[in-house]
């Protein structure tokens, strides 16, 4: 893997991550929750790991899953479909309560609103600079 994939994985992988603590984050303030680190992070838990489940599964950070906008995209929302309902029932797992409908429909949309709210503005830079730096 070449230097400019290295870094646009890790920038992938943190804007991810930053994206599902920003959710949780939100979702505990408009619930009127405590928003600390400890209950945000044991919040974000279960979808994490569904994402990293999926990720997995479907290849998420491969340089060829990102290198146009358009292919970013579909595997962001293909990913994020596998990967809110693992979620949700680890979810509902860990805390012994039911999945509600109104919950993982409102869940899916938002979460995925987060994903593609900062990696369509990845994909595009990501597509420049690649540009930019094949030589000619």
């Amino acid at each position: 893997m070449n230097r400019t994939h290295a870094l646009a994985r890790c920038v992938l992988i943190v804007g991810d991550l930053a994206a599902f603590l920003l959710f949780t984050y939100y979702g505990k303030r408009a619930h009127g929750l405590p928003a600390d680190a400890a209950g945000i992070l044991a919040t974000a838990a279960p979808f994490l790991l569904g994402w990293l489940a999926a990720a997995l599964l479907l290849g998420v950070y491969r340089p060829h899953r990102y290198e146009r906008p358009g292919k970013l995209i579909l595997i962001t929302v293909a990913a994020w479909t596998v990967a809110a309902p693992i979620g949700l029932i680890i979810r509902a797992l860990w805390l012994g309560t039911p999945i509600t409908l109104m919950f993982a429909v409102v869940a899916y949309g938002l979460m995925l609103m987060f994903l593609l709210g900062w990696r369509i503005p990845f994909g595009f830079v990501h597509t420049l600079i690649r540009r930019r730096n094949t030589p000619r």
